[in-house]
């Protein structure tokens, strides 16, 4: 295994010594009226027409070769409609800016045209960081694999983050309906061959929702022809426990409808472990809990989609999309082994029984209709969903003194159900005003939840935080009326884009046994601003900035106690509050690869999941409240490059600062700050394996330092992952191999330790494990298909705690 992780680790690092060993080659191509064409083929050969390298020229006609050897080479540029273009001899010996390459129509009549070609890895917009990947090595693993390989995106504990923020997920365009979970099986099972590219939004743009933080949009290809196709995958993943994933895929392509069907099984058995430790301090005594908590989780989620899109005119284009879960037969066991020792009393432990049954239903219907105007667009939209989940408990701990002789028994069940109903509106209206691009657009959305939750039997002759557990019926009704004006424009070396949205909300939240209403009616304006400029096609610069708004779960505003055991528990809290956030960027880009990022984020009155220790009762609970004041600042450094013809090259470095200044409930009600500094480093190396690019590998290196997650601090981490795949059958079947985290250092202690407060635990989630995976495609299987998603921000709420 040693010399495993030394092979892993020099072919990680020494890929960045080759860097500055390195010729260049670029050039502009423009038609005969000197205008720019972006996305043509450019090939560069040797003397012997063996193509050594491709890619595709940019919006501006450029196109770039480095980490070039010394030698002579031939440039090729083709683009469809155009007659090709073969250079002279090139002769190259460091950097080399070749003449302006003109390309002239082609007169001829074209047949099917197939083109492979290699987009540019990064391209920076105004308003987001489009990471291409369609038709490069990066488009070998599933979507997920993408998304760990993203520049800025940080996957940690299964967790999407972006600058330490969870991040909202779109498929083209279009919000997922799913929840955390969901979001990942998704994800897992989307092959990136029909990934186009993805979008990272640090500050999105005024059409999008004012509601979360970064934004991710996954592009997926467009169809191209007629057709059907189809798939059937399995993929199975060993660790403790092991987890299986069966699904298959359909699609068909008419000349008026497109229908893509997804259906997957997902039987799974994970294990989730901790040790958690407490030291209660209270008038000269203190007693310290060390506790080893284990979840078993066995579930058997049936997940279905169905996208319809109809071309009704030449101009009309209506669609319908549905998305269904269910998870019956949900089985969470649990066992916990705690001992208690005092320096003023008699030690004895406590061993903890839980069983948490529940089953849970998720769907969602989407129908849109789209017509092209003459010059815009005009679009509206409907959704609905429903969610609905019942779960029970039964916990029984019994304590034992020192002599092994049982003196207490603690036992409770309890009932709880869950119903959320989402309705929203929509139209968007875009067009052009001579160079001025113009969206503008209205959105409505209703929200109705209803929350159950009985106790029928509570057995306690002693203190604990069951004295938190009430019966309680909580509604929570919220109405959000919105709308929004984008203009943008370019010219020349700039180009801006501004927007503001204003959304006005209306919430009520009652709870039916304690006779309490929260209710909030405010009116907000969600500014945004992009500004680019290019002085060259060696430099750019760009600065953005948005307002945004974070507003609570459904599941945290509800008043109720989730208990681990009878002496740590989660509570929600009617009183929560929406937060706001002003967040700044400012970015320099040189010669298209290097890439820095300055950032400030004031997030306000941040909501933070906070774990209180009460001392005296020797109880933990964690509370979802605001926060006094949140900030973030840092610097990003992003570079990638094709090193050889087998060896494309990422790193992401990123050095923060993050703070939070809360009320310590727990310690006389005083201000306390939780602040950190911190680094991050992802350096991750492509290798083709094979001259056709059927075999390829993977092999990454990624470090966390300690960062903050509201009071707790998680110690650093670092993960090697290492990855196979092989393509075969003329590309219809593929087989895939990965061993991730494979130094079992990817999960981290987490500690809050302030005032009076002492706790922490460390997890030991199935970060190290191995993949096996294996996807077959049928039919026309180089169809692109219409597969897509459903939106909502709401849906995005439907967070629930296991």
């Amino acid at each position: 295994m040693t010399r495993l992780v030394y092979l892993l680790l020099f072919f990680t690092f020494s890929s960045a010594i080759l860097l500055a060993q390195e010729a260049a080659l670029s050039g502009v191509v423009t038609d005969t009226n000197e205008g720019p064409i972006p996305f043509c083929n450019v090939v560069l050969m040797d003397l012997s027409s063996v193509i050594l390298s491709g890619t595709i020229t940019e919006d501006d006609g450029s196109f770039i070769f480095d980490s070039l050897e010394e030698g002579s080479y031939i440039v090729k540029v083709s683009y469809v409609g155009y007659e090709d273009f073969v250079s002279d001899t090139i002769t190259l010996s460091r950097k080399l800016n070749l003449p302006t390459i003109q390309l002239i129509e082609s007169r001829e009549t074209l047949g099917e045209v197939t083109v492979t070609a290699r987009k540019p890895i990064v391209t920076r917009k105004a308003d987001r960081l489009v990471f291409n990947v369609e038709n490069s090595v990066l488009s070998n693993g599933s979507t997920m694999d993408i998304l760990r390989r993203t520049p800025a995106v940080v996957v940690n504990q299964d967790k999407i983050t972006v600058r330490n923020e969870g991040v909202t997920i779109y498929l083209n365009n279009r919000r997922l309906p799913l929840d955390e979970g969901e979001i990942q099986t998704l994800l897992e099972s989307l092959g990136g061959d029909v990934i186009e590219s993805i979008e990272v939004m640090q500050n999105p743009p005024a059409d999008f929702d004012a509601e979360g933080g970064p934004v991710l949009n996954i592009i997926t290809s467009k169809s191209v022809s007629v057709g059907y196709k189809g798939n059937i995958s399995t993929r199975g993943t060993y660790s403790i426990f092991p987890k299986h994933s069966f699904g298959t895929s359909h699609f068909f392509k008419g000349e008026k409808i497109d229908v893509f069907v997804n259906y997957s099984f997902n039987p799974r058995k994970d294990s989730h472990r901790s040790l958690n430790d407490i030291v209660y301090r209270d008038r000269g005594e203190t007693t310290i809990w060390d506790q080893d908590y284990e979840r078993k989780a066995r579930t058997k989620a049936h997940n279905a989609n169905i996208s319809i899109d109809y071309q009704a005119t030449d101009r009309t284009t209506l669609s319908f999309a549905g998305v269904g879960l269910f998870s019956p037969n949900e089985l969470n066991t649990v066992l916990s082994l705690t001992d208690v020792a005092s320096n003023t009393a008699s030690d004895f432990d406590i061993k903890t029984v839980s069983r948490l049954g529940s089953e849970r239903t998720n769907i969602a219907l989407d129908a849109r209709i789209n017509h092209n105007l003459k010059n815009g667009s005009l679009s509206g939209n409907v959704h609905f969903t429903t969610f609905n989940r019942d779960r029970s408990q039964n916990l029984t701990s019994r304590y034992r003194d020192e002599m092994n002789t049982l003196f207490r028994t603690v036992r409770f069940n309890s009932l709880a159900n869950q119903d959320i109903e989402i309705y929203t509106g929509q139209l968007d209206f875009s067009t052009a005003i001579g160079k001025l691009n113009f969206q503008t657009g209205v959105k409505t959305s209703i929200i109705n939840s209803q929350s159950v939750i009985d106790f029928p039997l509570i057995q306690d002759s002693g203190t604990t935080g069951l004295n938190a557990a009430l019966n309680d019926d909580f509604l929570y009704d919220e109405n959000v009326f919105a709308g929004y004006v984008s203009l943008g424009q370019e010219w020349e070396k700039w180009s801006a884009k501004a927007g503001l949205r204003a959304e006005q909300t209306n919430s009520k939240g009652t709870s039916l046994v304690l006779n309490t209403i929260n209710e909030l009616d405010y009116l907000e304006f969600f500014p945004t601003a992009y500004l680019q400029y290019a002085p060259s096609d060696t430099h750019n610069f760009s600065f953005d900035y948005a307002r945004r708004i974070d507003r609570p779960r459904y599941q945290d505003l509800n008043p109720f106690s989730y208990f681990l055991n009878e002496n740590n528990f989660d509570q929600g809290n009617a009183n929560l509050l929406p937060a706001f956030s002003n967040r700044f960027n400012f970015n320099y880009t040189y010669n298209g690869k290097y890439s820095f990022d300055v950032y400030y984020r004031d997030n306000g009155e941040n909501i933070v999941i906070l774990p209180f220790q009460d001392n005296q009762n020797q109880v933990l609970r964690t509370v979802r409240q605001n926060a006094l004041d949140s900030k973030s600042w840092g610097i990003d450094f992003n570079h990638d490059r094709a090193i050889t013809s087998w060896l494309y090259f990422v790193t992401y470095l990123s050095a923060f600062h993050e703070e939070e200044t809360f009320v310590a409930v727990e310690s006389g009600g005083v201000e306390a700050t939780n602040a950190i500094n911190g680094f991050y480093v992802y350096i991750a190396n492509y290798l083709n394996l094979s001259k056709d690019r059927s075999f390829t590998a993977n092999v990454s290196f990624e470090y966390l330092s300690s960062f903050l997650l509201g009071s707790y601090i998680q110690d650093a981490t670092t993960s090697i992952n290492f990855g196979l795949k092989k393509m075969f059958w003329n590309d219809r079947a593929a087989f895939t191999l990965n061993v991730n985290d494979i130094l079992n250092r990817a999960n981290g202690r987490l500690t809050s330790r302030y005032l009076n407060q002492n706790n922490g635990y460390r997890v030991f989630n199935e970060t190290q494990n191995l993949q096996v995976g294996f996807a077959y495609k049928f039919g026309n299987f180089r169809l692109s298909d219409n597969e897509k998603s459903i939106d909502k921000t709401e849906r995005d709420r439907l967070e629930i705690k296991d």
